[in-house]
């Protein structure tokens, strides 16, 4: 057999989705079912690279039935199951297997895995699991640590559990069928009785959750108040930090000797992979490549719009979608498609939130209209692709929360958009662009409203930060609406206030209790300002900057 390389293919042929619009390489992709009139002689020696669809053709190559073996051998060592007759009155739940190729940085195969998982939808409730939920760390929560580890100057590493729901014990008494290929001749009919939990369970996250967790509640560590997710220790004056996200675990200590020790404790316990100092987290081309500029790049590709003319805002400031009844419909499935991947890139790209937000609304009946308005987006990425959050080292840790709102831009059914941000000095951590659920019938009603949805992302991170050991008295929250700040700090009722909502009024009982204080701020400097409206170009790049949100190419 040749060497292992990767398979190059000039071209490929494809029954769900045209060719160009695969994103990545489209050698990479799984393999279908065979078509007349190709020869498959050509490529024999590189059928490692095609991932199997079916345990059969997994069976018919060596490489794959070794991945399979290797899976079953790591069930054999942590004492995943035992093997007996089959009961009569239990539900057995059947398993599959399941075929990756894992890839070096390069795209090139390193590794075939096979994955064993259970058929978790014959799995019946309250016979077979209980309780499912698992805690999920918030992105909030991510920014925040790598604010305060920037202003401590604390080096982060990332460690990946491999294999991490195998590591769950169970409580429910669960059988499972033998795996696909690999029944016991001597015993065809019996059935494994699982001791730990088995991907595809429905209770599997959380089986592997409450092991970390009681694991390093063992260790000394405390669980946060707020985020579950969070395990903080004091060693002798150093705090040690540790956030689990699902199978990554993310940790850092202001002494560093005592990371590396967290490393190899963590190590026995567990089979990890240690992947090193974190420099960007969930990136998707690389450790030392800014991760959003590959995902424009694919996006630009996926939707063919690699040859866009490049623009400089996400939104004209003349725009002003509306349903657009009469307008020519457009393809539901590719606007839907666009829109999610464009929120998606919303987690690390502020700066398109208001736009890819308003374009989200119309999902169900898209335009030309909205479409045109989508694409722009697209156009915007292609100019600035390299764009991203910075967390400067040493900044303060000083939060403030900017808060703001459209009125009844929005034609449709004249709802107002809240738009509000919070930073850590100069490190913004959270954003938010949403319309209201009530039609406001002036711009103070509108804003008091908006700063009242900011106000309850204020009140999680003091509370957050609790576990950090930093406490926060009154936080301000820049308001640019003089007539909202007085609708809080003087309740008078009179024609324009007294129809509000009483839920919205616990902004008040906030601000007398001291969890926040309302601040005036000019217009030019309101930066929520970005979250609620189109803006002209050198007010949007203006904001942009000063929500940190720059251009990495700058320092690469």
């Amino acid at each position: 057999m040749a060497p292992r390389r990767p398979l190059v293919t000039h071209g490929r042929i494809s029954k769900d989705h045209p060719i160009d619009q695969v994103i990545g390489s489209p050698s990479r992709g799984v393999r279908t079912r065979s078509r007349n009139l190709v020869s498959f002689c050509e490529h024999y020696s590189f059928v490692f690279c095609v991932e199997p669809t079916c345990v059969e053709e997994a069976l018919a190559d060596p490489d794959w039935i070794i991945a399979m073996q290797e899976e079953l051998n790591n069930f054999t060592r942590n004492e995943m199951w035992v093997l007996e007759e089959r009961p009569k009155d239990k539900n057995i739940i059947g398993t599959k297997w399941v075929f990756r190729n894992k890839q070096d940085e390069h795209g090139v195969v390193v590794r075939n895995k096979a994955r064993l998982v259970a058929k978790g939808f014959a799995q019946v409730e309250g016979l077979d699991f209980g309780e499912t939920f698992a805690p999920v760390v918030r992105l909030e929560a991510i920014r925040i640590l790598f604010a305060y580890s920037s202003h401590h100057k604390i080096k982060l590493y990332q460690m990946d559990v491999k294999s991490a729901f195998l590591n769950g014990y169970i409580n429910e008494l669960v059988y499972v069928d033998q795996p696909p290929g690999f029944e016991d001749p001597r015993k065809p009919n019996h059935v494994y009785r699982l001791h730990k939990a088995l991907y595809g369970l429905k209770q599997a996250p959380r089986a592997w959750y409450e092991r970390v967790r009681d694991f390093l509640i063992m260790q000394g560590f405390k669980i946060g108040k707020v985020d579950m997710t969070l395990f903080t220790k004091e060693i002798n004056g150093d705090l040690f930090i540790c956030q689990i996200y699902i199978d990554d675990i993310i940790f850092g200590c202001t002494n560093e000797k005592l990371s590396h020790e967290f490393g190899d404790m963590m190590s026995r316990e567990f089979e990890m992979s240690m992947i090193g100092e974190l420099n960007f987290f969930l990136a998707s081309e690389g450790r030392n490549i800014h991760p959003s500029r590959k995902y424009c790049r694919d996006l630009l590709k996926k939707f063919k719009m690699g040859d866009c003319k490049p623009i400089s805002t996400p939104m004209s400031t003349n725009e002003h979608l509306d349903a657009d009844v009469d307008g020519k419909p457009v393809d539901q499935s590719t606007y839907r498609s666009m829109i999610g991947s464009l929120l998606y890139l919303t987690t690390s790209r502020p700066d398109i939130m208001f736009s890819v937000c308003l374009c989200a609304r119309f999902q169900a009946a898209p335009k030309e209209s909205h479409l045109t308005a989508v694409k722009r987006i697209l156009r915007y990425l292609k100019h600035t692709p390299s764009i991203d959050l910075w967390y400067p080292e040493g900044a303060k840790l000083e939060l403030l929360g900017y808060s703001d709102s459209d009125f009844a831009r929005y034609r449709v059914d004249r709802k107002s958009t809240s738009g509000g941000c919070h930073l850590l000095g100069r490190s913004l951590v959270s954003w938010s662009s949403k319309k209201q659920n009530c039609v406001d019938l002036s711009t103070a009603e509108a804003k008091y409203i908006a700063a009242g949805a900011c106000c309850a992302q204020i009140l999680y991170m003091k509370q957050s930060f609790l576990d950090f050991g930093v406490v926060y008295g009154s936080v301000p929250l820049l308001c640019d609406n003089e007539s909202a700040a007085k609708i809080d700090k003087n309740p008078i009722q009179h024609s324009r206030t007294k129809h509000i909502d009483i839920r919205h009024h616990f902004l008040r009982d906030h601000e007398a209790k001291g969890d926040i204080t309302i601040t005036g701020v000019r217009s030019e400097e309101q930066l929520a300002d970005i979250f609620t409206k189109p803006l002209g170009e050198e007010t949007f790049c203006r904001l942009r900057s000063e929500l940190n949100v720059l251009d990495w190419s700058n320092f690469m």
